[in-house]
């Protein structure tokens, strides 16, 4: 599990923070942007979590 600064897409509903998450390492760069974006952290992040 690795942790780094939250980032999220544009064209998602939710927010990364782990650089194990395969849908959070798949964002286009050009959707690709810092922070939260006010959106709930991906399941897939939560469940790297633990």
């Amino acid at each position: 599990m690795s942790k780094k600064a939250p980032w999220h897409s544009v064209k998602q509903t939710v927010y990364h923070d782990d650089t194990d998450c395969n849908t959070g390492n798949n964002i286009e760069r050009e959707n690709l942007r810092t922070g939260t974006g006010g959106k709930p952290k991906c399941a897939e992040c939560k469940k790297l979590d633990k």
